[in-house]
C-alpha cells in the first residue's frame, strides 16, 4: 500500500470521525463567536437557515451542495475565488483542476463520466477558513451494468464567502466494484 494511499486514508478517516464526533454544533458555536467578535464572517463560520434534522449546515456546504446538484458547472465556479482556485478528486488521480475554468472542466468531465451524478450531504463542520463536509457520491459510470453510492469527504477551504481549495476524498475501488468492473 503507498504512502499516498494511507495518507488519504486517514485524512478521510480523521476528517469521518471529526464530523461524527463534533456534529455540526461546532459550525453553530464558530458562528456565534465569530458574530461575537464582530469579525467578518467567513463562509465557513456561517451557518445555514437550511436544516437536515437537528443539525444547521454550514452555508457554503449548503451552497457548494446545491451547485454541485444542479449541473450547471458554472453555478459551482462561481463559489470559488477569481484567481487561486484548485479543485482536486483525489479518488480520480491527483490532477489539479486550476482557476473557475479548470472548476468547470472537472465538472464538465465528472458530467461526461457519471450519469445522473448526484451528492447528499451528511453532516459538515467548520472551524475558521476550512469545512468538512461528509457526503454521499452516487451515479453511474458510463458504460457500467450498475449505479454506485459511496461515502464522501470534502475539505475546503475558504477565503471570506468563497473556495479556494476543494480536495474531494472517496475510494475508487468501492466505486468501480459497485458499477460492477
Amino acid at each position: 500500500m503507498s504512502i499516498s494511499i494511507i495518507r488519504r486514508a486517514v485524512a478521510t478517516g480523521i476528517a469521518v470521525g471529526v464530523l461524527s464526533i463534533a456534529g455540526t454544533s461546532a459550525a453553530s458555536a464558530a458562528s456565534t463567536a465569530s458574530a461575537g467578535a464582530g469579525a467578518a464572517k467567513s463562509a465557513a463560520a456561517v451557518s445555514a437557515d437550511h436544516h437536515r434534522g437537528d443539525h444547521r449546515l454550514p452555508v457554503i456546504a449548503v451552497d457548494w451542495s446545491a451547485a454541485w446538484n444542479s449541473k450547471d458547472p458554472q453555478r459551482l465556479a462561481d463559489l470559488f475565488v477569481q484567481h487561486g482556485a484548485r479543485y482536486t478528486d483525489h479518488a480520480f488521480g491527483t490532477q489539479d483542476y486550476l482557476g473557475r475554468a479548470g472548476v468547470v472542466a472537472w465538472a464538465n468531465h465528472t458530467s461526461g463520466l457519471i450519469r445522473g451524478a448526484h451528492i447528499q450531504v451528511d453532516s459538515a463542520l467548520s472551524f475558521g477558513d476550512v469545512t468538512l463536509i461528509s457526503w454521499t457520491f452516487s451515479g453511474q459510470v458510463a458504460g457500467a451494468p450498475k449505479p454506485f453510492s459511496v461515502p464522501a469527504v470534502t475539505v475546503l477551504r475558504t477565503r471570506g464567502y468563497q473556495i479556494v481549495t476543494d480536495d474531494d476524498y472517496y475510494d475508487k475501488a468501492d466505486v468501480l466494484s459497485q458499477s460492477g468492473f
